[in-house]
C-alpha cells in the first residue's frame, strides 16, 4: 500500500524507508523532536520532505502540500486536535464534513449521524459545538472527519494523546477494526 524510500528533511529526519501492506499498522515512537511527528507531517504535505520517494499502491506520488495528500486520498489526524484538527466552536457536523464538504444538508446530517453511531461518538445529535465534547469524543470527531474521505492511507500522530483510558481503548478498537 505504501512504500517510502530515503525520505529526508534537513533538521527533522533523515533517510527514512519502510513498506506497509494492506492491514499494517506502523507505529513510530521517539522523544519530542526526534522526527517521529515530522514524518507524518511530510507524508501529509504539512512540512514536505526535501528528498526521497513515496509510492502509494505502487504508483510514485509527490506530496508537496496538503492538497497533494488529499488528492492522493491520504487522511491525517494531528497530535494536537485542539489547534490543528478541529474547529472547536463549530458543530460536530461541520467538523465531520470539513474534509469532504457536501452541499446537501440532509446528506451532511445523515453522514454525521452515521459516524456518530459507527465510532460511538457520545453526543445527543450532530448539532452541538465540538468544544462541548470530552477529549476522547472530540478525537473521534477528528477521526470521523478523515474516515469520511475514505482514505487509502490514514496517518495518525498520537491518536490517544490527552484522552482518558476508556477513550484510548475505544480509539484503539477503531484502529484495529480499520486494519482488519
Amino acid at each position: 500500500v505504501l512504500r517510502v524510500e530515503h525520505l529526508s528533511r534537513k533538521g527533522a529526519f533523515e533517510d527514512v524507508s519502510f513498506t506497509l501492506h494492506k492491514g499494517d499498522v506502523l507505529g513510530i515512537t521517539g522523544l519530542l523532536g526526534s522526527g517521529r511527528g515530522e514524518i507524518g507531517e511530510a507524508l501529509f504535505g504539512i512540512a514536505p520532505a526535501e528528498s526521497g520517494k513515496i509510492f502509494l499502491n505502487g504508483k510514485e506520488i509527490e506530496i508537496k502540500s496538503v492538497k497533494d495528500a488529499m488528492t492522493n486520498e491520504i487522511g491525517y489526524v494531528p497530535e494536537d486536535r485542539l489547534t490543528q484538527g478541529l474547529f472547536m466552536e463549530r458543530s460536530i457536523q461541520d467538523n465531520v464534513i470539513a474534509a469532504s464538504i457536501r452541499l446537501d444538508e440532509k446528506e451532511m446530517e445523515d453522514t454525521t449521524n452515521h459516524w456518530i453511531k459507527e465510532i460511538e461518538i457520545k453526543a445527543p445529535s450532530p448539532k452541538p459545538a465540538v468544544r462541548t465534547l470530552s477529549g476522547g469524543n472530540a478525537q473521534k470527531v477528528v477521526i470521523a472527519k478523515w474516515l469520511n474521505t475514505n482514505p487509502k492511507l490514514f496517518i495518525l500522530d498520537g491518536p490517544t494523546v490527552g484522552v482518558d483510558i476508556g477513550a484510548k481503548a475505544e480509539i484503539h478498537e477503531i484502529l484495529h477494526g480499520l486494519a482488519k
